[in-house]
């Protein structure tokens, strides 16, 4: 049973067809801003030119604050990344720190479990139109994006 407020999942749409209407809807948005000017954007007076490492402490605070929730993207449930935190801590901020000084964000941080679910509980659940997609991340990549937001937070 759905608690109060909650919107069951589209379970009868094929994902060819809930992929191809997001496709479609992306193509039109692009299609409708071609012509668009470029951004434009005005110098602050604090540059932001690079992340700062981030330290094992912060890593440790990330994980032990994490829900213990996981997603069918993670190789463990969180309860078990919490219980040997201590151990690894060292080799994720390591990771982490790589990634930052690199500017390079590793391909399986990028990938997402996505669920279509419907806008409104009332609405048809045949059409692909109806659903909205909520995309899992892995554990790790919501880890990372978290340090990430406290520094962009911090200079904003």
């Amino acid at each position: 049973m759905l608690g109060r407020g909650r919107v069951p999942p589209c379970d009868n749409i094929e994902a060819k067809q809930f992929h191809r209407y997001f496709d479609d809807k992306v193509a039109a948005v692009r299609s409708s801003t071609s012509d668009a000017p470029p951004p434009s954007f005005s110098p602050t007076s604090a540059d932001f030119s690079q992340f700062q490492l981030v330290n094992v402490y912060d890593v440790v605070a990330a994980i032990r604050a994490l829900p213990d929730k996981s997603c069918v993207l993670d190789p463990f449930p969180t309860s078990l990344l919490k219980a040997i935190v201590d151990i690894i801590a060292s080799f994720v901020t390591e990771l982490f720190n790589h990634s930052l000084s690199s500017g390079v964000v590793p391909e399986v941080f990028k990938v997402a479990y996505i669920t279509p679910l419907l806008k409104k509980s009332d609405m048809d659940s045949m059409d692909s139109r109806s659903c909205r997609p909520i995309s899992n991340l892995s554990v790790m990549s919501k880890l990372m994006e978290r340090l990430v937001t406290r520094q962009l937070l911090s200079h904003l």
